[in-house]
């Protein structure tokens, strides 16, 4: 064994345990679950791959349906059957440890990863979390063979922590202040103000997920590994399908992957590609929760996927008419926006006269919060940006330190960010799922 094996494994045990011991810092009465889940995973990993070198196809096939079957029902049982909370992160680290068992099956692993590299995998500290959600066949080959910490991948790093910060601590946090309020009491509150307020969840979700996401792929950055994007401007989506091309793109991708092509995707006729949409919005659903309401959610984005390719097919509508593509682009945040209602509500009652009293404009107290007017007003702008000079996708993105103007840009960040930060909601909202 040479000298740079050694380093890599011994290099590779302490980024486990630094996975560990922030897991564990965490929920570290769910350590042990964890730990016991990637030896499962391994194992599994291990019975599937010999199998198929043994060109048992059948028994490979067999062994992967156990394991992704037992995983599946551990998940289920914590999520809707267990009186103790989910353990933090299971959400995401399952699906992880479901990749793995599915590529394994799929033959993207001619070897078998050692344990070090499956358990690494799925207890990435980063994103474990709060995702991105990693797939085994992008992220293992990755351990052995990290990119050394240039200047670029510093700059780039350290830009989408504080970009991360930002958006968790100054837009999404600030803007909680009010959802929390109305949320608690609907019933107060006059139709306009929970629109208002609606609208202010819609953009709080998406700083909070976006701004976590953004740091843990800079983390990553700085460790040596690429993890793509996981948010593009969701709320410029002109239609429920593109929407989901945008927001939680890791969430969106494993889904395509693991459950609408192994489905049949669109390759058995129309009918069923319509079935398989509203079976992975449904799947997309209960991951979110166990109550009524996700699965309402789900349904509802199926239903909206459903009707947008009845009516439009594969057409890329909108994107030839400006003005077409603006009410297209309001039409379809609108209705994203009222399906995170019953996302946030705290049951199907709630939700039910939330929608009902914006629906009717329905008189009560008002409470219109200002920041909700600001950063509304601050992502339009950025959209526009986006949409007119980076061909639809996001700007804000990390600067070279050598010029005057990206120094003055962070340093006004990290001002901002230590000024405007907002310290009464600190856990992040999709951790909690």
């Amino acid at each position: 064994m040479n000298s740079s094996s050694t380093s890599k494994k011994i290099t590779n045990i302490i980024l486990l345990l630094i996975c560990y011991a922030f897991y564990g810092f965490f929920d570290l009465r769910a350590l042990v679950m964890l730990a016991a889940l990637s030896l499962f995973t391994y194992a599994g990993g291990s019975m599937i791959i010999s199998s198929l070198k043994a060109d048992d196809d059948k028994r490979a096939g067999m062994y992967a349906a156990l394991c992704i079957a037992a995983q599946i029902g551990m998940l289920s049982y914590f999520k809707y059957a267990a009186s103790v909370p989910l353990p933090v992160g299971m959400s995401f680290y399952m699906l992880m440890a479901i990749s793995f068992l599915a590529d394994c099956r799929k033959g993207k692993f001619p070897e078998l990863p050692s344990i070090t590299e499956v358990l690494i995998f799925i207890s990435f500290f980063p994103t474990i979390l709060s995702g991105p959600i990693l797939k085994a066949h992008d992220f293992i080959p990755q351990i052995n063979d990290r990119k050394r910490l240039t200047k670029e991948r510093l700059t780039k790093g350290v830009w989408l922590v504080v970009i991360g910060l930002f958006m968790k601590l100054c837009l999404a946090d600030r803007l909680a202040v009010s959802v929390d309020k109305v949320y608690a009491t609907p019933l107060v509150y006059s139709g306009l103000t929970l629109f208002m307020t609606s609208v202010g969840y819609s953009l709080q979700l998406l700083f909070d997920f976006a701004g976590y996401s953004n740091m843990a792929i800079g983390v990553a950055t700085l460790l040596g590994f690429d993890i793509p994007v996981n948010f593009n401007l969701p709320y410029m989506a002109t239609n429920p399908s593109e929407f989901w091309s945008r927001w939680h793109i890791s969430l969106s991708s494993w889904l395509k992957e693991y459950v609408y092509i192994p489905l049949g995707g669109n390759r058995k006729g129309t009918a069923r590609t319509y079935i398989n949409i509203l079976l992975v919005m449904i799947i997309s659903g209960l991951w979110h929760g166990s109550t009524v309401n996700f699965l309402i959610w789900g349904v509802l984005h199926g239903v909206g996927q459903m009707i947008h390719r009845a009516v439009c097919g594969n057409r890329k509508d909108a994107h030839g008419n400006t003005a077409i593509r603006i009410l297209s682009m309001t039409a379809n945040f609108l209705f994203v926006n009222f399906l995170w209602i019953p996302f946030r509500a705290r049951d199907l009652s709630d939700t039910w006269t939330i929608v009902s009293r914006i629906l009717t404009l329905s008189s009560g107290a008002s409470y219109f919060y200002v920041y909700t007017f600001i950063f509304g007003i601050t992502l339009i702008v950025v959209q526009f940006i986006g949409s007119k000079y980076f061909g639809g996708n996001d700007p804000i993105r990390p600067l070279p330190f050598d010029k005057l103007y990206s120094k003055v840009i962070f340093c006004t960040l990290l001002i901002a960010t230590a000024m405007f930060a907002y310290f009464g909601s600190g856990a992040f909202i999709y951790s909690q799922f």
